[in-house]
């Protein structure tokens, strides 16, 4: 009676290797689970090409024990007919297992040969399919870069991404060691010091700052809060003062008075009063003058570059205190940007991606160069990772336990094999009778 598939499906959970007791209990790594499916439908069309056999069998007995007019026909047919089922037999069951158990040479071929048969199988992939010319243009072929355009454009993706990357950006910096990315900074910082000099490139800042007046800003917040020191802190400055004017000599000594030196500090804060006020004053101007000689000095003066690159490099030296406010507060800042769903930076972030989507289907240079830089990163991918392929095929199938993995296979690809055998039980059977037609003018 044959068994429906559930019921060998309830049998094959029960038990997925029933059909070989002695193995119930070892532990086999397998690349899958058994198919209960599959195997009712192995062994169904096992059963038909088995019967077709065996009815090859019973013809070929009756044609020996029964006489009737073209007996010989019956007989060669199923003689033939035994014979190519029987060879058929022999060559399906020998690529998965020994026939009847008898240790034939070269029969159960893909328990033996299954490492070998791995390292060909990721050979031949590497060497056919897996190539850079046939990746490569696949990859062109397939138009990725305007679907990925259209995907991005969509703002539920967009919004999607920035989340993701948002989430992702944030979880690295949580994993970041502020003192070490400080030091890291720093030695960055030293290193480039070491290797050119910042005061040419500071001259030239400097130049552009001057010709924008991007110094005025700074001259008046200068002057109005030196005022402001000077009013607010007019007494106390007396003393120093007048200390100053009188190391000057006997004349400094005559007039350096304690009215004398609160009169000088008066007029000392209308100057910059006045400072602050006027573009054109001269103090200003002569700064500006000063500005523009020290710009031309960095350029130009080897003493000057000497100068501010033992300056930059004291800074560095002595800057990690400063360095780690500013990383650990930049960190922060964007640590809290990054977990706002809402806020400026997810959504700017977003804006971005769709930009970048829009772009991929309206801009033709833009989009054939994200195609060649794409077949670019592919293409490198296949060649540096491709041969691989080869290794990990055949670690995976080397893991897998022999009987198990011919089992397996038995199960994808048997069902077909057992049409070999009924075809040769057929094709034998003509084969018989052709022969034996053949043959009848000579006996």
């Amino acid at each position: 009676m044959q068994e429906s598939p559930e019921t060998v499906a309830r049998v094959a959970t029960k038990d997925p290797v029933r059909s070989n007791p002695s193995k119930r209990t070892r532990s086999v790594t397998s690349p899958l689970l058994p198919d209960a499916a599959a195997a009712y439908r192995l062994r169904r069309m096992k059963r038909s090409a088995g019967a077709l056999l065996v009815l090859a069998a019973l013809l070929y007995v009756v044609s020996l024990v029964v006489t009737f007019p073209g007996v010989g026909y019956l007989r060669a047919g199923s003689e033939a007919a035994m014979v190519g089922g029987l060879a058929d037999w022999f060559a399906v069951t020998a690529l998965f297992r020994h026939p009847l158990g008898l240790r034939i040479p070269h029969t159960a071929l893909v328990p033996r040969k299954k490492d070998e048969l791995a390292t060909k199988l990721g050979e031949f992939v590497t060497g056919h399919f897996l190539t850079r010319a046939v990746v490569v243009e696949q990859v062109a072929q397939a138009g990725i870069v305007p679907k990925v355009g259209a995907w991005l454009t969509d703002p539920t993706n967009a919004d999607r991404l920035a989340k993701e990357g948002a989430e992702n950006a944030r979880a690295l910096i949580d994993a970041l060691d502020d003192d070490a990315v400080v030091d890291y900074v720093v030695e960055l910082l030293r290193r480039d010091v070491a290797r050119r000099s910042y005061a040419p490139v500071l001259g030239r800042l400097l130049d552009q700052a001057l010709a924008g007046n991007a110094q005025e800003p700074l001259v008046q917040i200068l002057a109005r809060r030196a005022r402001i020191y000077v009013r607010e802190h007019r007494e106390e400055l007396v003393p120093p003062l007048k200390e100053l004017v009188e190391q000057q000599g006997a004349l400094g000594w005559l007039i350096a008075t304690d009215n004398r030196m609160r009169k000088l500090l008066d007029a000392f804060a209308d100057t910059l009063d006045d400072v602050e006020r006027d573009p054109q004053h001269k103090l200003r101007l002569g700064l500006q003058g000063m500005l523009a000689n020290l710009a031309v000095e960095l350029r130009t003066d080897p003493e000057t570059a000497a100068k501010l690159n033992a300056l930059v490099s004291q800074f560095i030296d002595n800057s990690q205190p400063l360095l780690h406010e500013i990383v650990t507060t930049a960190t922060a800042s964007v640590r809290e940007s990054l977990a706002d769903p809402n806020g400026a930076l997810q959504t700017r972030i977003s804006l971005l991606i769709q930009q970048v989507g829009q772009r991929a289907q309206t801009d033709e240079a833009f989009r054939r160069r994200a195609e060649v830089a794409l077949e670019g990163l592919v293409g490198h991918i296949v060649e540096r990772y491709g041969s691989e392929l080869t290794e990990i095929i055949r670690r995976q199938v080397a893991a897998w336990d022999a009987t198990a993995a011919s089992r397996n296979i038995e199960l994808a690809v048997g069902r077909d094999l057992q049409f070999i055998r009924i075809n040769g039980t057929l094709v034998g059977a003509l084969a018989g009778l052709a022969i034996h037609t053949l043959s009848l003018p000579f006996t």
